[in-house]
């Protein structure tokens, strides 16, 4: 037997502000540039500072679809066209650009704890477009960074909700389950659907070596059928994350250049338009003629304007303070050109600017700085470290470099094992065991001894 019943629950959700404030903070500049144009597009009052003097001048009339109205009175003379209509017009202009999946992530309605694990998500992914970690891993990684335990399940429910994001199969686990998360949105016929799922997820081998007789056999079809089948399949993406082209081009969010032996930092905003909010429409809001609708509709753009405007100025100002931190403390890998890396954590800068870590996160995820000597990613400078037998601290990522170095120079015919690496390492001061030596170059995707190894000398 059904039954209603009423309950209250607490649950902490983010404001539209929130998340706006969110979004500007986590996309880098390329895209903080799409997002001016976004904005402009939406809201009339606001105006990029380098229009000409003609699109100064223009009428604030010319937003509205009517050239007859006269927004002083606030009447038509075309009685087919009201006042309601127009507001109306501007209040649902929709914009057709395409979303990122951390934009679709913020407008969800997700609790905080479930957006910082869809960001973990979607800051781990490949490039193309794949989670090559585990859930025990970004439960693992959330509770160093923000010291709160997020059960797998929570993980799991996000990890299906950000896969259904566009483009779909983002953030699979492997060619299988991408495939299978684009059948399951395809608009094909059911049937289809099923044998397409069915030839994917059970007969994935015979899939892959285009066994189509044997294909028809197990799922009892003709081969015709196993052909169509195929089409189906070869219509989906393969690599999610390769989808925008664009996504490729690094444009750096920071520039940093040596000067009298100083630092100096600027944030690289020389594309983004200059936007301010138009004085036409600020004399229209006080205007005692403008009515009361144009008036409160001119009032809640006005005021989303300035919002806007704070929280482009939140951004730079608290992407700076990050950049700086990070330059303080790895001051010498800058001054020596790239050569002294210290182990530094996300916490580290956090504490050095008293922010919440979860800031400091979303302003070096998927940013770029450009030195005299390469562009890096932000998420480089962050890294674990050991000490060596002088006692000095070293990253990682140096032990890394150097391992993939000494591969680079070995005798192919006879390549170093992982002991060998480990007692190369060790003689140079660097106190490490051989299972890290195998963990390093694993995440660097190089393959072991026996299978780097050459018959004869190339």
């Amino acid at each position: 037997m059904l039954r209603n019943s009423q309950g209250q629950i607490l649950q902490q959700k983010l404001s539209p502000q929130a998340i706006q404030a969110q979004l500007l903070l986590a996309i880098p500049t390329i895209a903080l540039d799409q997002e001016i144009k976004k904005q402009l597009e939406d809201n009339p009052v606001l105006e990029d500072e380098n229009v000409t003097d003609e699109r100064i001048e223009e009428s604030p009339e010319n937003v509205f679809p009517d050239d007859n109205w006269n927004p002083g009175s606030g009447r038509s003379n075309n009685s087919d066209y009201d006042q309601e209509e127009r507001t109306e017009y501007l209040i649902n202009k929709q914009n057709k650009q395409r979303e990122s999946p951390l934009e679709q992530v913020y407008k969800l309605g997700l609790s905080n704890d479930e957006i910082l694990v869809a960001e973990e998500i979607l800051g781990n992914l490949e490039s193309n477009g794949y989670l090559n970690i585990t859930l025990s891993e970004i439960t693992g990684i959330i509770k160093d960074k923000y010291n709160i335990d997020i059960p797998i399940s929570i993980v799991e429910d996000v990890l299906k909700t950000v896969q259904r994001l566009d483009p779909p199969g983002i953030a699979a686990r492997d060619l299988k389950e991408c495939l299978s998360i684009q059948l399951n949105e395809l608009k094909i016929d059911e049937p289809d659907r099923e044998l397409s799922l069915k030839m994917i997820n059970e007969y994935f081998d015979e899939f892959k070596l285009k066994h189509f007789e044997k294909l028809a056999k197990l799922l009892e079809v003709s081969v015709g059928k196993i052909d169509e089948l195929f089409e189906i399949i070869h219509r989906l993406n393969p690599s999610p994350g390769k989808q925008d082209s664009a996504a490729d081009y690094i444009y750096p969010d920071f520039i940093i250049k040596e000067s009298e032996g100083k630092l100096r930092i600027e944030l690289n905003n020389d594309s983004n338009p200059q936007v301010r909010i138009s004085k036409k429409y600020l004399d229209l809001l006080k205007d005692r003629n403008t009515d009361k609708d144009t008036k409160e509709f001119l009032k809640n753009k006005v005021e989303s304007a300035r919002w806007f405007l704070n929280a482009i100025q939140s951004r730079k100002d608290t992407m700076l303070k990050v950049m700086n931190a990070i330059a303080f403390r790895q001051e010498e890998f800058f001054f020596s050109h790239g050569e002294n890396l210290k182990p530094m954590f996300e916490k580290d800068i956090a504490d050095d600017i008293s922010m919440d870590i979860s800031t400091v996160s979303r302003v070096v995820r998927g940013k770029y700085v450009q030195t005299d000597f390469g562009i890096f990613e932000l998420k480089y400078f962050f890294s674990g470290g050991m000490k060596t037998d002088s006692g000095e601290d070293v990253s990682n990522k140096i032990l890394k470099e150097k391992i993939r170095e000494f591969i680079a120079r070995e005798n192919k015919l006879k390549p170093l094992s992982d002991d060998k690496l480990m007692e190369i390492l060790n003689k140079e001061g660097f106190n490490i065991a051989r299972r890290t030596v195998a963990k390093y170059r694993e995440a660097m995707k190089i393959p072991k001894a026996t299978l780097r190894r050459k018959i004869t000398a190339e």
